[in-house]
């Protein structure tokens, strides 16, 4: 029953414009990456000094995405929030395809993907690496697992507040043991700090929330799906209040910096604030992504416009990426040896040295189309997802029931 319902809606999604173009960009993607395994990382941007960039980057960025999506479905249950109901069925969908999107970004960036597997024939549970992936893995299967159980059985409504109080947790420990993954590297003074669990997870709130207000405004606006204005008001809320939190993490990690005043902290802080090389991380953060969309949102005029509610997660998508830019790169650009001939890039080119004492990093072609690919067919897995598990009669079902509270 549920095939032939599939059928039936998928009919139009298929034959939408946007659909064709993604599928072309997953195509294009696939070749890319094709080209990378046939070439190697050389064909990156990425060298033995700055070893992780655009794949890590959005890696962190999607973990956070599909953290925030079950932190709102949980909410509503755990809370008791009747206004976050009606997208309880959405936030698990974006949380089962993003932990699934996300796993998927570390391929790419292993060279040979069938190193994966040694994770799991031989894993060594001492490393933090094992415990993500773990993790990872395991918020995935619950999120689809959970995701089945709402349609097939939507009725179990003390399941669901038995998985709910399962989820929230859950999906706290998945970012903070990404935040761990990187807390824990003591050779990166950038990241070896003890506050990076609680900013991820921030974060996450924020970015997972602002991610569900802009897949809710496309469904509201082009599927005819009736969103509650209550619900808009807790979304905006709840993108307010852990925005503060998540600058106000960060903001944390900057004055001490600044106060200890240690070379080799502020080295890399330098990169960051303005007049550094990545300065633009900071005007996307802080300003863009931060400044704006808080005043925004704390105006009850402002937040009471659907319009500029979206518009302010749009901004806060590109503030949290600017983030994980702003965290991973500059974190490698200054090796804490910087000893004469430097570090290895792992390539050789004639004329000029094989080696760094300063990391350098620009994606590629290669790199970009490879991402892009992947996003693309994010995007189409949650259209997919949002006809075959009928999130708009979810939505709909729980609508009487929010007015009437």
């Amino acid at each position: 029953m549920v095939s032939k319902n599939v059928v039936r809606a998928s009919t139009p999604m298929v034959r939408s414009p946007w659909v064709w173009g993604s599928s072309a960009l997953v195509v294009v993607g696939l070749v890319a990456w094709f080209y990378e395994l046939e070439h190697g990382l050389a064909v990156t941007g990425m060298r033995d000094v700055v070893s992780w960039g655009l794949y890590i980057i959005t890696f962190a960025f999607l973990i956070g995405l599909a953290a925030g999506g079950l932190v709102v479905s949980a909410s509503a249950e755990v809370f008791h929030i009747e206004a976050l109901r009606p997208l309880s069925r959405l936030g698990v969908l974006t949380a089962a395809i993003f932990s699934a999107a996300g796993g998927l970004m570390i391929i790419p960036d292993l060279g040979k993907p069938f190193r994966i597997l040694n994770l799991f024939l031989y894993p060594n549970w001492t490393s933090p690496l094992e415990w993500d992936v773990t993790i990872i893995t395991i918020y995935f299967l619950f999120s689809a697992t959970e995701l089945y159980y709402m349609v097939r059985h939507p009725d179990h409504k003390r399941l669901f507040k038995v998985l709910a109080y399962i989820a929230l947790p859950l999906a706290v420990l998945l970012h903070s043991i990404t935040a761990i993954l990187f807390g824990l590297q003591f050779a990166r003074v950038w990241w070896n700090i003890a506050l990076l669990p609680p900013m991820f997870v921030a974060s996450a709130i924020v970015s997972g929330t602002a991610l569900i207000v802009v897949i809710a405004w496309i469904l509201q606006k082009y599927h005819g799906v009736t969103i509650p204005s209550s619900t808009w008001r807790w979304l905006a809320g709840l993108m307010a209040v852990s925005l503060a939190i998540d600058l106000f993490f960060v903001g944390c990690d900057y004055v001490t910096i600044l106060w200890d005043n240690i070379p080799t902290d502020r080295a890399v802080l330098a990169l960051v604030l303005p007049g550094g090389r990545f300065q633009f991380t900071f005007w996307f953060e802080w300003v863009v992504g931060g400044l704006i969309p808080f005043v925004v949102l704390a105006s009850s005029k402002l937040r009471s416009k659907i319009g500029y509610v979206v518009a302010s997660a749009v901004l806060i998508l590109v503030g949290v990426y600017a983030f994980r830019i702003e965290l991973i790169v500059p974190g490698f650009i200054n090796p804490l040896i910087q000893l004469p001939p430097g570090i290895a890039l792992g390539t050789f080119t004639p004329g000029a040295s094989p080696f760094q004492l300063v990391g350098h990093y620009s994606p590629t072609i290669v790199e970009y189309l490879i991402v892009v690919g992947l996003l693309c067919l994010t995007a189409l897995a949650i259209a997919w997802g949002y006809h075959a598990f009928r999130v708009g009669e979810s939505i709909e079902s729980e609508v009487p029931h929010v007015k009437s509270s």
